[in-house]
């Protein structure tokens, strides 16, 4: 599987409101209006400067640590949902309205997200293998 690039990473903080100005002022990140619906919808403030992109989850339960999100073409998911099931490795799947994604863990819990924005056929055959 060809993995394109980090698409971003999960941040569990305390306040986003006040994580958001600290990534803005030190940084230099600034919120994705294309992804600011999901905020509204009670998920993560999506926050970027140019390649680097961080989603600010507030924390509830979490421990520290974070999630690893890979971007990938649709067709990846071909290749990765039976590797996970030939090696036993629970995961889901996840609709995100403008991207489809797969959750797992690797062997000391850390949390990964492989994730497509190509929808419609990332769809489409993420519900032909699973």
């Amino acid at each position: 599987m060809k993995i394109d690039e980090i698409d971003h990473i999960h941040l569990y903080v305390e306040n986003i409101e006040l994580a958001e100005r600290w990534y803005q002022t030190i940084l230099g990140f600034s919120r994705d209006e294309s992804l600011l619906f999901w905020f509204g919808q009670g998920g993560p403030l999506v926050i970027r400067n140019h390649g680097a992109s961080l989603s600010l989850f507030l924390r509830r339960s979490q421990h520290p640590g974070h999630t690893v999100a890979f971007r990938v073409a649709a067709r990846s998911f071909s290749e990765l949902i039976p590797v996970l099931k030939q090696h036993n490795i629970p995961f889901s799947v996840s609709d995100h309205d403008v991207s489809m994604s797969v959750y797992f863990s690797d062997l000391s819990d850390n949390k990964i997200e492989v994730t497509s924005y190509e929808y419609p056929d990332a769809k489409q055959r993420l519900e032909n293998l699973v």
